[in-house]
């Protein structure tokens, strides 16, 4: 039922739930009960019984029997293939309990199906434990505490703040109102008349943005708010107000060649009213200034000849050597690809799983086809009539992930790893949910990453976890300031980065020297786990085109100074003859809707340079969703042409982007678990594991958790290349076995350069040619468009298996497809088709 038509609600707190509830899963109309009585009578985690008998002895032989129950079916769950649902041999089935033991203590206890866990953690800052109100379900917070607000001071104070106010509100009146004028020119006049009040009284800056906000009917009022609460919470001065206000009052709108005005006015300023500036091009010039010098760059290029000349002739890779035995029979390690966890410690069961009002799976959540607004009073479950999908206990479709989901997913490595741990793990961030943005604080993402990482350290081992910034790990989310802006703000996001560096070195996973690059690089950070690779983490939140930031001085490429810092750790790496893995979270390319064109086209540059012989991979995340880019030689004709003209033959690298934790949007949960060589740190091969939501709000009934289920295997999905064979189209220098197949001693690379160690202990088929390039996923796209049907495979594989992955449209759609698989920047991917490149909806 709507507002008007309801009366009378059943709070959720600790009160009865509404009787109209018919619709709903079998846990969620059970009759109430105290927690006590609940483990009194019923083993941990399943669902109780409608009736209770009245006697005595009765509830004494009911307790007898469930608990005889609850041992068979616990056991008959640990056998493989005897859950109702079938799962194979190869699967992995989560037990139905909550495991109670992977926090000290609870706020909310694990109990039945109808309550989130809510686990109280210790804030390793404080030593006190973060606040019950931090992750309650209900309320709410409206707006973020007024201490996380982070103003510019003014250059040239104001005599008269209200009375300049007043004055320049009325000139932009004027301005915006002004038919007459270029709506660009108009948007860029705006914006100087805005950094006028942020220079002279930036504390009445959010309230300007407040009241044009309401005025253009800028915000969404889907949540329900009015437009003009909505708009209000969302422009406080400790909401996005304080970060508006910096940018004002620091980027630069007068300059004759600045571009500042013209980005925001393109891509902030709603209706985009100017168009987005013309990408820089890198000319030789630029690029031997950036690589160091003609004098550098002869002397690494001499060092590279003698290289290549040690490898043709003797030993290589002396430096590459490994002292810790491998662990694996195959001789190969195991490294865990995790991403976007997105854990949402308010999931409220019973809530709208399918809302049209933002997050769902919330106390606030509802559907605007059956629902005018959230259940009133606040806190209680919609009835039947007023839902359209309730939230379960494991998660939905629309929502982040319930804590019982993302402790399933890390519980479940191990035992799909053959009962052993990994021997490491890569984390491409974004832990946090996805929030309305009054609902975040510094101390909501401070305690999400610190309640995930003592889960990883719990349930993944000893094996060391690096993790990147994702763009949804600070508060406000998306945002992080370079420290070239002025001093007293400069340091506004330090919360975030040292939080990281105090968690990575009390897990285990950073020694203190190490952890202390954390705070000085935005949360990225270069180390060496092993003898022969290095580790170099760097927060893309600087290429993300959500970071206000990013457009203060944009003709700068590199204004936080990331990529200078990852170049030089890559000549660094060179010089000691390591191999690189890359981590991050928002991807460089794909169909170039997320990145910036400028960074990531030096990016691009940086790629090129270094692989394949430093440069091994790149870890990415942020889509959600199974993707993978490849980069050329940005010397060769394959940089500036459409995908489907870029040659294989040019392809120097490849990041994989890993699948999502979170559901959200319409994708099943999962993990990949890649074999690494443990001399040239290249994959093998991964392998990717799912779960599938749609069977969670039958899971109660079947007395266990998720069922992981084994999604692909890389080599055995996409190593056959008949069809390329045959049409003529496979051009990599790898001698293909039997059928047209992959050989299994070659790795999984774009491009690589291998040691005569390697070359000597693998078969026939690793040619000469082969240690300098392998070129696997530049043929797998040439294979897909000699084999259209490998095209469709792989879109499935995006949302592992989701029945909610809808198929092409099109063979435009297919081409699109792999046109965004071989564009590694922003400029390649807007040079494909648009509208094609998620499997979201």
């Amino acid at each position: 039922m709507d507002r008007k038509s309801q009366s009378n609600p059943q709070a959720w707190w600790g009160k009865e739930r509404s009787p109209r509830l018919e619709r709903l899963p079998l846990y969620q109309h059970l009759p109430p009960t105290s927690s006590k009585a609940l483990h009194a009578s019923i083993p941990p985690g399943d669902p109780p019984t409608t009736a209770a008998p009245t006697s005595f002895v009765s509830r004494m032989r009911l307790l007898a029997t469930l608990i005889v129950l609850s041992v068979l079916c616990t056991y008959a769950v640990s056998l493989p293939g005897t859950s109702a649902t079938g799962p194979s041999s190869q699967d992995y089935v989560a037990p139905s309990t909550f495991p109670v033991g992977a926090f000290r203590g609870y706020y909310e206890p694990p109990g039945d199906y109808r309550k989130e866990p809510r686990p109280k953690i210790q804030d390793a800052a404080s030593g006190k434990p973060f606040p019950p109100t931090l992750d309650q379900p209900f309320p709410l917070p409206t707006e973020p505490p007024a201490e996380d607000a982070v103003l510019p001071s003014p250059t040239s104070p104001a005599t008269d703040p209200e009375a300049l106010y007043n004055t320049l509100m009325a000139n932009l009146s004027a301005t915006l109102n002004n038919t007459q004028s270029d709506r660009c020119e108009r948007c860029v006049q705006g914006l100087r008349i805005g950094q006028t009040l942020a220079r002279s009284a930036p504390k009445l800056v959010p309230r300007a943005l407040q009241e044009l906000c309401t005025k253009f009917n800028v915000s969404s009022t889907s949540s329900g708010l009015s437009q003009q609460e909505s708009c209000r919470r969302t422009y406080t001065a400790a909401n996005l107000g304080g970060s508006y206000a910096q940018v004002l009052s620091y980027a630069d709108f007068t300059s004759a060649g600045s571009t500042d005005g013209q980005y925001l006015c393109s891509y902030v300023v709603k209706g985009s009213p100017c168009s987005k500036p013309k990408p820089r091009t890198f000319d030789e010039s630029f690029l031997d200034e950036w690589f160091g010098g003609k004098q550098r760059l002869a002397a690494l290029t001499k060092r590279q000849a003698e290289q290549t000349a040690s490898i043709a002739t003797g030993p290589s890779l002396s430096k590459r050597g490994n002292d810790v035995p491998d662990t694996h029979q195959d001789g190969l390690l195991r490294l865990l690809h995790l991403s976007d966890f997105h854990v949402d410690p308010r999931f409220f069961i019973g809530g709208e799983g399918a809302c049209t009002s933002g997050q769902c799976c919330r106390s606030d959540s509802f559907n605007s086809s059956v629902s005018s607004g959230p259940p009133l009073p606040a806190g209680s479950l919609p009835a039947t009539s007023n839902l359209t999908e309730a939230a379960t206990y494991w998660g939905n479709y629309k929502c982040d992930s319930p804590w019982p989901l993302a402790l399933s997913a890390m519980q479940a490595v191990k035992h799909l790893n053959g009962g052993r741990e990994v021997d490491f793990t890569v984390n491409t961030g974004d832990i946090t949910t996805h929030d309305s943005t009054w609902h975040l604080s510094r101390d909501l993402v401070r305690y999400t990453e610190q309640a995930v990482f003592d889960s990883m350290r719990r349930f993944l081992g000893k094996g060391p976890v690096f993790s990147a910034v994702g763009n949804h790990d600070t508060a406000p989310s998306d945002f992080a300031s370079p420290d070239s802006i002025p001093g007293d703000t400069r340091g506004q996001f330090s919360y975030d980065w040292n939080n990281l560096a105090r968690l990575f070195e009390a897990q285990g996973w950073f020694t203190h020297k190490e952890a202390k690059q954390v705070g000085r690089h935005y949360g990225g950070y270069s180390v060496s786990p092993r003898k022969g690779l290095r580790i170099i983490t760097l927060n893309t939140d600087f290429w993300y085109k959500g970071n206000i930031y990013n457009f203060i001085n944009t003709t700068d490429p590199d204004v936080s100074g990331t990529l200078r810092w990852v170049t030089d750790e890559l000549f660094a790496a060179e010089g000691r003859e390591e191999r690189v893995w890359i981590v991050g979270h928002v991807l460089s390319g794909w169909d170039g809707t997320n990145p910036l064109p400028n960074p990531t086209s030096l990016f691009y540059e940086i790629v090129t340079r270094f692989s394949p012989r430093t440069l091994a991979h790149i870890f990415l995340g942020h889509t959600h969703e199974d993707q993978f880019n490849l980069f050329y030689d940005s010397k060769s004709p394959s940089a500036s042409v459409p995908g489907p003209q870029r040659s294989t033959r040019d392809v120097k690298a490849v990041s994989f982007m890993g699948p999502s934790i979170t559901p959200g949007s319409n994708v099943n949960t999962a993990f990949r678990i890649y074999k690494v060589d443990p001399k040239t740190y290249s994959v093998m091969d991964y392998d990717e594991w799912y779960t599938n939501v749609d069977d969670f709000a039958g899971l109660p009934e079947t007395h266990h958790g998720p069922v992981w289920k084994h999604l692909y295997s890389a080599r055995e999905a996409y190593g056959n290349f008949s069809s390329s064979v045959a049409a003529g189209s496979y051009v990599a220098p790898v001698n293909l076995v039997a059928n047209s197949v992959w050989p299994t001693s070659a790795p999984l690379n774009a491009s690589v350069s291998l040691g005569p160690d390697v070359w000597q202990r693998g078969s026939p088929e690793l040619t000469p040619a082969l240690l300098h390039s392998n070129k696997f996923w530049a043929s797998v796209t040439d294979e897909m468009l000699a084999r259209p049907s490998l095209i469709d495979a792989f879109r499935t594989r995006q949302g592992r298996n989701s029945p909610r992955t809808k198929p092409f449209p099109s063979d435009e759609a297919r081409q699109a497809q792999v046109c965004y698989m071989r564009s590694g920047s922003s400029v390649t991917g807007q040079m494909c088709p648009q509208g094609y490149g998620s499997v979201q909806s």
